[in-house]
C-alpha cells in the first residue's frame, strides 16, 4: 500500500473515531454498550472480516482451529470496545467493568510478587481487553503501564485521557527515546514497588529488539520486559485470559522463571523464548482471545510466511 493511500486510511479511521466518541457521549452508559456491542458484531457478520480472522487463525496455529473461534473473537471484541468507549466517557469507575472482571485463585502469585518489595514486571499478550482488565489489577496493586507516544497531537491527548480514564500511572515512551532513558523511567517505577504492565506481542522492525521463535517462525520482538527483570531481579507475572459463558472475564496469573546467567543477551533470548512458547500455548487453548488476529503488521507476517 503506498504512502498516501496509508495516509488516507489513518485519516478515515481518526475520523470515524472522533464520531464515535462524539456520538456516543451523551447516551446512556447501557445504551453506548449495546451500540458499540452491535456494531463489532455486525463486522463480524462481513464475510471478508470474519474470514480473515480465521485464515490468520490456521497461518498462526494450523488448520485445526475451532470452527467457534472467529465467531467469539468477535463477541470478545465487542465487549472490550463496548467498555473501552463506556470507560474512556464515565472514567473506569463509572462503569460495570469491576464486576464483570474478577480474579482466580491464582491471583496469589501476584500478591505474592509484589508482597517482595522489587516491584513487578507484569507480561500480557493484546488479550481483548488487557487495558481494562489492567484498571482492574490497578484497584488492587498500583501500577504503571508502558505507553508509546502518539503521531499527533490530537492522537497523543486522547490516548493520555483513556489513560486517566483507566485511573493507571504510565511510563510514556517518546519516539526515538533511548534504551537507557527507557530502563532508567521503569527502574524507577520498580524502586517504587509498583507493578510495570509490558506488552511483548509487538513486532520489532529488523534492527530492532530479539529473534526468538512463534507460529512456527522467526520474529523478532521488543524484548524491553525480560531485559528489565533481569536488570532489577523484580519478579515476571504473566496474565492471561478465560471467558465464562455469561460473559465474564476471569484473570489468571503464572510466575515465568527468573532471567538468569553471566551471558546477558543468552538470558534475554531464552527469556524470551519462554514467553513465546507460553503465550503460544495460551492462545492454541483460546485462539478467540487475542486482539491482534486483525492486525495489519501481524497479519503481514503470518501471510508473508514469517517475514514482518
Amino acid at each position: 500500500m503506498s504512502h498516501s493511500l496509508q495516509q488516507l486510511r489513518r485519516g478515515a479511521t481518526q475520523l470515524a473515531l472522533r464520531q464515535v466518541i462524539r456520538a456516543a457521549a451523551p447516551l446512556p452508559l447501557s445504551a453506548q454498550r449495546a451500540a458499540l456491542r452491535s456494531v463489532v458484531a455486525l463486522g463480524g457478520h462481513i464475510p471478508g472480516l470474519r474470514r480473515k480472522v480465521r485464515d490468520n487463525m490456521r497461518l498462526a496455529l494450523g488448520a485445526d482451529v475451532p470452527a467457534q473461534a472467529a465467531g467469539l473473537y468477535f463477541q470478545h471484541v465487542g465487549w472490550y470496545w463496548s467498555n473501552a468507549l463506556a470507560t474512556f466517557n464515565r472514567g473506569y469507575a463509572g462503569t460495570p467493568i469491576a464486576d464483570e472482571v474478577q480474579f482466580d485463585s491464582s491471583v496469589s502469585v501476584l500478591d505474592e510478587a509484589v508482597a517482595e518489595r522489587r516491584g513487578v514486571i507484569l507480561t500480557s499478550a493484546h488479550w481483548c481487553g488487557h487495558e481494562l482488565a489492567g484498571a482492574v489489577i490497578n484497584a488492587r496493586h498500583p501500577m504503571a503501564m508502558v505507553v508509546r507516544q502518539a503521531p499527533t497531537a490530537e492522537r497523543q491527548a486522547r490516548k493520555l485521557k483513556w489513560y486517566r480514564a483507566l485511573g493507571v500511572d504510565i511510563v510514556l515512551r517518546p519516539k526515538g527515546a533511548s534504551s537507557i532513558k527507557d530502563a532508567v523511567a521503569y527502574l524507577n517505577v520498580l524502586k517504587r514497588g509498583q507493578t510495570v504492565a509490558i506488552t511483548p506481542d509487538l513486532l520489532a522492525d529488523a534492527d530492532r529488539g530479539i529473534e526468538t521463535h512463534i507460529f512456527g517462525r522467526r520474529v523478532r520482538l521488543h524484548a524491553g520486559a525480560f531485559a528489565l527483570s533481569l536488570m532489577a531481579g523484580a519478579p515476571l507475572i504473566r496474565l492471561s485470559f478465560r471467558w465464562q459463558p455469561d460473559s465474564t472475564l476471569v484473570l489468571t496469573f503464572d510466575r515465568a522463571p527468573a532471567p538468569s546467567g553471566e551471558d546477558r543477551t543468552a538470558a534475554i533470548r531464552a527469556a524470551a523464548d519462554d514467553w513465546c512458547r507460553w503465550f503460544e500455548a495460551r492462545l492454541r487453548a483460546n485462539p478467540e482471545n487475542w486482539l491482534f488476529w486483525l492486525d495489519r503488521r501481524w497479519s503481514n507476517f503470518l501471510r508473508a510466511g514469517g517475514t514482518a
